[in-house]
């Protein structure tokens, strides 16, 4: 009886062996055949975790389990060797984004767009001088690190928006030159930059042709900003966008500048029709030599007329241009023909909305430059009215001219000045100039407070600034009127300056 239980135990515990190992390896063979069931534990090799600085690797695991080598999975399924997904297909081989810091790649993966380069085309910045000030950086390198020496020469070129510890595009290949005309002879210079392909900026919509702005003659860094932003409040039928950016050119910081719109034909920019029978003309006294020029004889300031560079149709043929100089003599010549405080018809000349609209921005900001001299534009579709604007620089207005005649707040300065002579003397145009103040004059006055929110915005990127440009105590430059102790002095200079002008204009609205 006792042998008959011991073997009765005995069969009984090998029984029960044996089904816990076929139990073992039952699970055993579950987990390979699941993987997406695994733990996150790395198993091959060249393989180097998310959230860490990757140097010359072929692999990132990022919240997943990797188990061939050389692949790279994060938040997507990778199914080719050396591949790296991030919330995106990729297709191109030796890719890794996981975030965290790439050294030695082929392909960035910046919004979900892939742009395969150079493992060297990425540009950098060194900002321990000049640090991250709250705005975007622009950084832009010449082929061969070629200084730009004039207006003519178009440089290859590559550039590249900084946020404040990475880049927040891809690298843009484009051709830089100078640009401006007073402003080309200050230290800090004007850029003119063209992209080889459509490029939005900053928000702004894609086009290839933008101008960098240097305000260096302008210690509050904001008066082109601000009355390109009140033509567009104002509702002008076109108004060059612009938004502020530090300039770092061939590893170098430039300062703060307005990176905007250029003024063109297009359906985001001046939108009327490509053809010969549709320009933009801008009077220019200071035009350059190669500047597609005319010269109307009908409102005559010297000899040979008064100069106007056309700067669209591009290229435009002999007859062309003879056809666009009659038209704009035809145009003034009618003007000169005005009779005081009647009806004139002029609408069938001119667009009388638009006309006043671009007048309260240059008469309010007292802009020389406006009067009759120089980005004094307008537009015409051939058959239909003239349209003043777009309006176009200001670093000189609002009392920083040489002349110290038109830096008082006082006193009309485009009123009385070339064809808006002529204009206003027509009783329906009179009227249209007293009836927009009367009604816009409280948003032209509310300058002062976007002054306030722009000096806010550019706080730190002015200190930069003028650190690199040691001028707001300065007067040796001759458009530099005014000495300050602070960035804020200078703003505050402004503002009262503005505040000046409107109690003026109120109070001489009707002459």
């Amino acid at each position: 009886m006792a042998v008959c239980l011991r073997f009765f135990i005995v069969c009984f515990l090998l029984v029960c062996s044996c089904s816990n190992s076929t139990i073992l390896d039952s699970k055993d063979d579950s987990s390979i055949a699941d993987p997406d069931k695994q733990s996150t534990d790395i198993l091959p090799i060249d393989t180097v975790a998310a959230d860490s600085q990757v140097n010359t690797v072929d692999t990132v695991a990022a919240d997943s389990q990797v188990n061939t080598v050389d692949t790279v999975v994060a938040d997507s399924q990778a199914s080719t060797v050396d591949t790296v997904a991030a919330d995106s297909q990729v297709n191109t081989v030796d890719t890794v984004v996981a975030d965290s810091q790439v050294n030695t790649v082929d392909t960035v993966v910046v919004d979900s767009q892939t742009t395969t380069r150079d493992t060297t085309s990425g540009l950098s910045l060194d900002d321990t001088e000049y640090p991250y000030a709250g705005i975007p950086r622009i950084v832009i390198e010449t082929e061969n690190f070629r200084a730009i020496e004039d207006r003519e020469t178009e440089i290859p070129a590559k550039l590249q928006i900084w946020g404040e510890k990475a880049p927040e595009s891809n690298v843009m290949d484009l051709t830089i030159r100078g640009r401006g005309n007073t402003s080309w002879k200050m230290p800090q210079k004007s850029y003119k930059i063209e992209f080889v392909k459509k490029q939005a900026l900053l928000g702004m919509p894609k086009d290839k042709d933008w101008a960098l702005i240097s305000n260096y003659a302008d210690k509050t860094l904001m008066k082109n900003y601000l009355m390109l932003h009140l033509s567009a409040k104002l509702g002008a039928f076109y108004a060059p966008r612009c938004e502020f950016a530090e300039l770092y050119l061939n590893k170098e910081y430039l300062g703060v500048y307005l990176l905007s719109e250029t003024i063109k034909v297009g359906t985001n920019r001046v939108n009327i029709p490509k053809d010969n029978n549709s320009y933009i003309a801008e009077v220019a006294h200071n035009h350059k030599q190669n500047d597609q020029m005319v010269y109307s004889q009908a409102i005559q300031t010297n000899s040979t007329g008064k100069p106007i560079h056309i700067h669209y149709p591009k290229n435009a043929s002999n007859e062309t241009l003879s056809a666009i100089r009659d038209d704009i003599e035809e145009f003034e010549t009618y003007l000169t023909s005005i009779k005081e405080n009647e009806d004139n018809n002029i609408a069938q000349w001119l667009d009388i909305s638009e006309c006043v609209k671009h007048y309260w921005v240059q008469e309010f900001s007292k802009n020389p430059d406006a009067a009759g001299y120089s980005s004094l534009y307008m537009v015409r579709v051939m058959g239909s009215p003239v349209i003043m604007g777009p309006v176009w620089d200001f670093d000189l207005a609002f009392g920083s001219h040489s002349n110290e005649s038109n830096n008082e707040p006082e006193e009309w300065i485009i009123k009385n000045g070339y064809r808006h002579f002529y204009i206003f003397k027509d009783s329906i145009a009179k009227q249209a100039r007293l009836d927009f103040w009367n009604e816009n004059r409280d948003i032209i006055a509310r300058t002062t407070d976007v002054a306030d929110s722009v000096r806010a915005f550019l706080q730190d990127a002015a200190k930069n600034n003028f650190k690199r440009w040691d001028i707001l105590k300065s007067t040796q430059y001759v458009y530099h009127r005014h000495t300050y102790d602070t960035y804020e002095d200078a703003v505050d200079g402004l503002k009262d300056w503005i505040r000046k002008r409107i109690q003026w204009i109120d109070e001489n609205i009707k002459q």
